[in-house]
């Protein structure tokens, strides 16, 4: 094999191997277009950087940390072209956009959930849906947030007592067997 096409190669076995869990991971925080293509960034980053990809299981949360700024990216663009079209309008757009989390929950106790969760602050929500949703170990999800292992474990504790707290305000005991009212 000659050394032209081991990259070519390295990426097909990583693009093959993760594809899937990194569009899972865009399609829980965007819509399915927006995941689409933040699916198409994080790997085009991958191509272009293939000698940062780490190797093995460390693959995939390093992934996850591209994936995770590249939705930023994008969720700050479009409230930038909305703001602008507010102000260019003179008008607030009246409908905001619809919960991207709802696109993939519908029962009502799991979006009772994540209305609780969307009063949570952002770097909590993504702390809790990489730890619970993603399954990642701890040092991966410090990895994928650029944190350390310790600051992961005092931020999920945070997390974890704020999401009770909103779940108790929305009606959900999170401490009772079932939850419920």
């Amino acid at each position: 094999m000659s050394e032209s096409t081991e990259p070519h190669l390295s990426f097909e076995r990583l693009y093959e191997t993760h594809r899937r869990a990194v569009l899972a991971y865009c399609l829980r925080r965007a819509s399915r277009s927006d995941a689409h293509d933040a699916v198409a960034e994080t790997f085009a980053v991958a191509w272009r950087r293939m000698d940062d990809v780490p190797a093995g299981d460390e693959a995939l949360p390093w992934l996850y940390a591209v994936a995770y700024r590249t939705l930023g990216n994008m969720h700050r663009s479009t409230r930038r072209r909305r703001k602008l079209a507010e102000k260019v309008s003179g008008t607030e757009l009246t409908s905001p956009p619809i919960p991207l989390d709802t696109q993939v929950i519908r029962s009502a106790e799991a979006q009772t959930v994540l209305d609780a969760m969307t009063r949570l602050k952002p770097s909590d929500r993504e702390l809790l849906r990489l730890t619970i949703w993603e399954e990642l170990p701890r040092e991966q999800v410090a990895k994928v947030l650029g944190i350390s292992r310790e600051a992961v474990n005092q931020r999920f504790v945070r997390a974890v007592k704020r999401m009770g707290k909103e779940l108790v305000r929305v009606g959900i005991n999170p401490s009772e067997e079932g939850g419920g009212a």
